[in-house]
């Protein structure tokens, strides 16, 4: 069985089993002796369905099928002799069950975030970039439902950028028991009725998962290990500062004092603190995630 990408307009995400068969247990084996020999050739998009649980042949195991196409021998050649002299994630280009786009690349020019297509399948994509399927099953587990539009990692290293450019908010974040992120946050408060200063409470605290794409600047701890400030680097922005420290848009405003405004503009070399700065301040419209 091959891992396979759905059409983004369909709406159920489980995998639905066609009714048993009526006829003879002869015909019956043909049929799937039959369904065997075409499985990852089109899949159809009508319906998002779970990637399946067995890993996808690879093309030297398929080889010793005897039932395998020589068609199907001379592209598994093909693809021997093309990643026998490319780096692993080099795009040997699209294909059957790969015609999707790079997103982004390395220094080097190879390949780390991919743009599913429809029809796409993890043993293709792995074929297309000189990979091992297997390694892209550790990172997609075969129960992971994957869609056309979505962004997959090529190496483990780009997994929370691929999430962040799917428009998933904190990638790299641990968390709760329900699977929301966990972050740093501030609520504020008055303290007396009609009071215009309102004070910070402050729950959880930033914490370094790594650089990612828009936030690749350098990140300085004091002995204790706790996090002190941030140096922007180029590139970088405040929506990928806030997914690599986990913390959200409320407990920024302590760090920047800007409650009601827009966040201040950042340049590379600006330095900006990951404690708590600004625990006072006047009374104005929160911000909205």
């Amino acid at each position: 069985a091959v891992d396979s990408v759905h059409d983004m307009s369909a709406t159920s995400q489980t995998t639905r089993r066609r009714s048993a068969s009526t006829r003879t247990t002869t015909a019956l084996l043909v049929a799937v002796a039959a369904m065997w020999m075409f499985v990852g050739c089109t899949v159809d998009t009508s319906q998002p369905a779970a990637v399946e649980t067995t890993p996808a042949p690879t093309p030297r195991e398929t080889s010793r099928d005897p039932e395998v196409t020589s068609e199907q021998r001379a592209e598994e050649q093909k693809v021997r002799e093309t990643c026998a002299s490319s780096p692993e994630r080099a795009d040997t280009g699209p294909r059957d069950g790969a015609g999707g786009t790079v997103h982004e690349r390395d220094d080097e020019g190879l390949a780390t975030i991919y743009v599913l297509a429809e029809r796409d399948n993890l043993q293709s994509i792995a074929d297309r970039f000189c990979l091992d399927v297997t390694e892209l099953q550790e990172t997609y587990a075969p129960d992971t439902t994957l869609y056309a539009g979505e962004h997959i990692a090529l190496s483990k290293e780009s997994y929370a950028d691929a999430r962040r450019a799917s428009g998933y908010l904190f990638p790299a974040c641990p968390v709760d028991a329900n699977g929301s992120p966990k972050t740093a946050s501030i609520s504020w408060e008055s303290a007396e009725d009609d009071s215009p200063i309102a004070h910070a409470n402050i729950s959880g605290e930033p914490i370094d998962t790594g650089e990612a794409y828009g936030a690749r600047g350098t990140a300085r701890t004091n002995a204790d290990g706790e996090l002190v400030d941030y140096t922007v680097a180029q590139n970088d922005n405040w929506r990928s500062i806030r997914d690599r420290f986990c913390f959200d848009l409320y407990y920024m405003t302590s760090l920047t004092g800007a409650w009601a405004s827009e966040p201040p503009v950042i340049h590379p070399g600006d330095v900006i603190p990951l404690q708590p700065k600004f625990l006072e301040m006047e009374t104005g419209a929160p911000p909205t995630e």
